[in-house]
């Protein structure tokens, strides 16, 4: 029979910004225990990659790891794998920024290991045409996509490494066997045995490369990997059946190209429904759920720059990170601030899938951080900014100072979309807005322990109902509301409240004067049925230490009008981090800020709390809260009124 070649990658990655308590337990149940079983074992040869916020953490923290990996680089077990050191999805970061992310990973890996990579790891297998040139540009010879990849382009044999080229730069790719993924850890070895001789039967090479955390993070794979010694049994089955483990590298000067592949842009296969909308998510896997295996080239779920559709958090970062890399490229500075904006770019709060990237506050708030603290490092220019900082043919406008960043859209209800406080490069309007998810009709729950973590059903848990609000405009500051009088707090926090005016979410002119910016609205509130007009005006006049906005709400009709009036704000700040006073004001951060706003007759007050799904099931998130202080305005016909907000700084830094 002809011999079985194995290849056998692992991705380690844990984000910027996780907690070090994630961290170490990672190591303690997964990584450490991983590399010790895998040395006693020389002649099991494997890829190996650990992103840079992992090498970070192992040369400082983790020092017995790191000698075990020197130790097998040394005598040839283990091949290393580069990557864009800080994780980034690669196809969504400048040009720029790719090449030096990966050669920044190239340069470390060879100094203190000794090899220089000559494979990637590709982020998520986030993959798009445009790639081969940037990763030759930057030495890569080849990389590792997932089956599906290499379906969409009707390539049938998945056993074999292809080529392919962009400008003539050329690429080698390896696929991942999907069924091995599912198999390893997760099943028997007699499973895995059937299929692994399917595969030599037939005179192909196993590939597999998938996240070295299914040996030890998942739910229940460390007692099933390690415990129950899942991992020593697959060792010895290697070695008694004699199956050639080689490495990537190995392979691919040992075996010429199968063939051309020219792939479309794709993911692996969740990665491209957890893109789509929940409708269309049931949609497709009712149509997937009827489509033969021969037909699957034609059909494929979404694509991954669609999560800057369908989460405009994300795109509002994605746009950021790209705003602050012209930022530091244009600026002359030291590699600090490049440092950072690659820390910027790690690619968890990006997307949002099982993994719970996006949702999960602390990883967002690090990212944005380096981001900020990158952009202090370049040059802040004077006044207000006009520019489309996200794209979407609309101009904003963008304020840096000593004290706040301010980004304002008047296209969408005159609204701020970011306030940062300088000092801290902390986002405080860094906070998710609540929307359907597919998973909130989940499937039925199965056991954990022994499977993918894609296969794990998940119950909802009891607050479900309650949490599965959504929020019908995006949860931005300085949005104004005519708030129906029979309204009440309580309403207001489930979101079933009565909204009189055509302001929130409404286009507003906007204008510059003594250095304050201008938004107004000529707009209508529904009084017993009838649209009356109304102007609101906002000036927005930031400055050390305050950002002070000035409203003004004109009745332009001849009638007389009692109104209840809001402005709402959304800011990340944690239960601990606020000191509620029922009038205002509201102190911040451990009393470094106020929100302070000028006579409200209410207050009212909203934690936002989303329902997720993680590795674990789900989770309840809580995102920062909604503030939005309440007026009763009485207005004569063509009288106007006035209210004020300020947020300030509580004592000097």
């Amino acid at each position: 029979m002809k011999e079985l070649r194995f290849l056998f990658a692992v991705h380690n990655h844990q984000p910027v910004g996780n907690f070090e308590s994630v961290l170490d337990m990672a190591f303690e149940d997964c990584y450490r225990p991983f590399l010790e079983r895998l040395e006693k074992h020389p002649r099991f040869k494997f890829s190996l990659h650990f992103s840079g916020p992992l090498w970070e953490y192992m040369e400082e923290r983790e020092r017995t790891c790191w000698d075990l990996v020197r130790a097998m680089a040394g005598r040839g077990q283990v091949e290393l794998l580069g990557g864009g050191f800080y994780e980034p999805i690669l196809s969504i970061i400048p040009e720029e920024d790719r090449i030096g992310q990966i050669r920044l990973m190239n340069d470390f890996i060879a100094a203190n290991f000794g090899q220089k990579p000559r494979g990637l790891w590709l982020t998520e297998r986030v993959w798009e045409p445009h790639l081969p040139k940037s990763l030759a540009t930057a030495g890569v010879e080849y990389t590792l996509l997932d089956e599906e990849h290499f379906r969409y382009a009707g390539v049938r044999d998945i056993h074999a490494a292809y080529i392919t080229e962009d400008e003539g730069w050329p690429l080698r790719v390896l696929p991942i066997d999907k069924k091995l993924r599912y198999l390893i850890p997760f099943h028997s070895l007699e499973e895995i045995e059937a299929y692994l001789k399917e595969i030599q039967t037939a005179g192909g090479t196993a590939i597999l490369g998938d996240d070295g955390e299914k040996f030890g993070v998942w739910p229940g794979t460390r007692k099933w990997v390690y415990d129950e010694g899942w991992l020593e049994k697959f060792l010895a089955f290697v070695e008694d059946n004699e199956i050639r483990m080689m490495t990537c590298s190995e392979y691919l000067d040992a075996f010429p190209p199968a063939g051309r592949v020219y792939v479309p842009p794709a993911s692996y296969e969740e990665m491209m429904e957890w893109v789509l909308e929940p409708a269309e998510s049931r949609a497709y896997a009712e149509f997937r759920a009827g489509v033969p295996d021969e037909r699957r080239r034609f059909v494929r779920a979404g694509f991954f720059r669609d999560f800057f559709i369908k989460y405009p958090e994300a795109n509002h970062l994605h746009k950021r990170m790209i705003m602050v890399s012209r930022e530091v490229h244009g600026a002359v500075g030291d590699s600090g601030a490049l440092r950072k904006l690659y820390r910027g770019q790690c690619n968890d709060p990006y997307w949002h899938g099982v993994f719970c990237g996006l949702y999960l506050p602390h990883l967002r708030e690090a990212v944005y951080n380096n981001l900020l603290e990158a952009e202090k490092q370049t040059p802040a220019p004077p006044g207000w900014t006009r520019l489309d900082y996200d794209l979407d043919g609309r101009e904003e406008y963008f304020w840096r100072g000593e004290t706040f960043n301010l980004l304002v859209k008047p296209s969408l209800g005159g609204g701020l979309v970011e306030v940062d406080y300088v000092p801290w490069a902390r986002n405080l309007s860094d906070v998710l807005s609540r929307r359907p998810e597919a998973y909130h009709s989940p499937r039925s729950e199965q056991p954990g322990e022994g499977r993918s973590i894609h296969e794990i059903g998940k119950k909802l848990p009891e607050r479900a109902k309650d949490l599965m609000r959504y929020d019908w405009h995006p949860r931005h500051s300085l949005l104004d509301h005519f708030i129906h009088p029979d309204t009440a707090e309580d309403d207001f926090r489930k979101v079933n409240y009565g909204e009189q005016g055509d302001f929130v979410n409404q286009p507003y002119a906007s204008s510059i004067r003594s250095g304050g910016l201008i938004l107004e609205r000529k707009g209508g509130v529904w009084v017993e049925g009838e649209r009356v007009p109304v102007i609101v005006r906002k000036e927005l006049q930031p400055g050390p230490g305050f950002l002070s906005v000035a409203y003004e709400v004109e009745n332009l009709s001849a009638r007389a009008l009692s109104l209840r009036f809001g402005s709402e704000w959304n800011l990340l700040a944690f239960p601990e981090e606020v000191e509620f006073h029922r009038q205002g004001p509201v102190v911040l951060y451990g009393g470094r800020l106020a929100f302070e706003p000028q006579n409200p007759v209410e207050l009212w007050t909203l934690p936002l709390e989303t329902l997720s799904q993680s590795e674990e099931g789900f989770d309840i998130i809580h995102q920062g809260f909604s503030f939005m202080p309440v007026w009763a305005l009485s207005l004569a016909g063509g009288q106007t009124g006035r209210v004020e907000i300020l947020l300030k700084e509580r004592y000097a830094r």
